[in-house]
């Protein structure tokens, strides 16, 4: 089986008055063979028309998603892209230029994305847990 590294460093040097932090994490997961690599689409409006992610039936998948600020992969844009199961059920929401990587399953569902209004281009991949 194949397995993906994914590192999370978060450092801020004026966080606090004191000496600021540095947090980092990393993991090894196992991934099955379904995946979807690293794709872009131009996400509307109307969920049901942005699902990215096929129905799971019970699988977990991890999930990255990344609102990339742009309409056309030009233009800036300052709205919101939400992350949606595909029952409607929100559960995250995307500023421009902010990413989410987390596990997705475990249920009959997908995933879709909505924009606040408009058009904006996302950024995504998935990979089934092995």
């Amino acid at each position: 089986m194949a397995t993906l590294t994914p590192t999370l460093t978060l450092t801020s040097s004026d966080a606090t008055s004191d000496t600021g932090f540095t947090f980092t994490v990393t993991d090894e997961l196992t991934l099955g063979q379904d995946f979807k690599g690293l794709s872009r689409k131009a996400i509307t409006n109307v969920g049901a028309n942005n699902i990215i992610q096929p129905d799971t039936s019970g699988s977990t998948y991890y999930l990255y998603v990344k609102h990339t600020g742009t309409t056309d992969g030009s233009s800036a844009t300052t709205e919101n892209l939400g992350i949606e199961l595909t029952g409607d059920v929100p559960f995250a929401v995307l500023a421009p230029g902010e990413f989410c990587f987390v596990p997705i399953g475990g249920g009959s569902f997908g995933i879709q994305l909505q924009a606040a209004a408009g058009t904006i281009v996302a950024e995504f991949a998935y990979f089934l847990k092995g």
